[in-house]
């Protein structure tokens, strides 16, 4: 196991741990990460593959991050990023995850329930969300993801800025119409007019450079030619939501054996359909028989 007894470990190589990863201590790897038990409320960092055997419970504060892919027998209560495929057999539970490529679910109970599960291309499973609603189940497809998560980090700072422009343009006015009528200002006030107009400045200078990437970043979405794909071999409940691209599709009746994708700007549904052969057969690098 690493624990108490390992401490955390960074290696430049592949790291193999025959046991578990308990809560609180993390492994960090040039090489690929192997777990052949479960991963606690842990952090795991590797530039090449990840392969968790059984399960990776995270407890809201677990974080997985590989260069390359992710293989687990569940995901549950953790934040994971990857730059390649998720192919999980289980199930992803509350959990924030985002691929670069395709997610895979491929067991019988095959499900995604709660969370916000992101991936740039496609994913499969057999059921989306809950018979009973439960936690709010988000998927996205169609898109670069890191990209989408920019530009809106983007357009909530720049949010704030405007506010703050806001009041500071309300206190300058106060404090000129104050000089205008008086001839002349405190020196306290005579500071802060000063502080107020580098301020608006700098605000000015910062926003004007936020426009410009969320104006960048916006033209690439537009511009990627991926299609995006969610397909559902099972169940896709009542209260979960499908954005595919720009678009946006709020599952209000249960439906089954279903693929949704994107046409003229809108969230289509068609019949269902399987992954290809070379998804389902993808297998890790390197990876040991345990």
């Amino acid at each position: 196991n690493v624990s108490i007894k390992t401490g955390n470990i960074t290696f430049l190589g592949t790291v193999i741990v025959k046991g578990n990863v308990d809560d609180g201590f993390n492994i960090k790897a040039s090489g690929n990460i192997e777990v052949y038990g479960t991963v606690g409320k842990s952090i795991l960092e590797a530039d090449g593959d990840i392969v968790v055997s059984q399960g990776i419970l995270g407890r809201d504060e677990g974080y997985v991050r590989a260069g390359r892919s992710l293989w687990a027998k569940f995901i549950q209560n953790t934040k994971v990023d990857v730059e390649e495929y998720i192919i999980v057999a289980e199930g992803i539970v509350n959990s924030q995850v985002t691929s670069n490529k395709k997610i895979l679910l491929q067991g019988k109970r095959a499900s995604i329930m709660g969370g916000h599960v992101f991936a740039t291309e496609e994913i499969y499973t057999k059921n989306l969300g809950s018979p009973g609603g439960g936690s709010e189940t988000i998927i996205e497809v169609g898109y670069d993801p890191r990209s989408k998560r920019r530009l809106g980090d983007l357009q909530e700072k720049q949010a704030i800025l405007i506010r703050e422009l806001d009041e500071i343009e309300l206190n300058l006015q106060t404090l000129e119409n104050t000089k205008k009528v008086r001839k002349t200002l405190p020196h306290d006030k005579e500071e802060s007019l000063v502080k107020f107009t580098a301020r608006k400045e700098e605000i000015l200078v910062e926003s004007e450079a936020m426009s410009a990437e969320i104006q960048q970043i916006q033209q690439y979405l537009r511009d990627l030619k991926v299609i995006g794909k969610v397909s559902a071999m099972g169940t896709v409940y009542a209260g979960v939501k499908i954005h595919v691209r720009d678009a946006k599709d709020d599952v209000r009746t249960e439906v089954k054996a279903v693929t949704f994708f994107y046409e003229d700007g809108f969230v289509r549904r068609g019949k269902y359909e399987a992954p290809s052969d070379d998804d389902t057969k993808r297998v890790p690098d390197g990876y040991s028989s345990n």
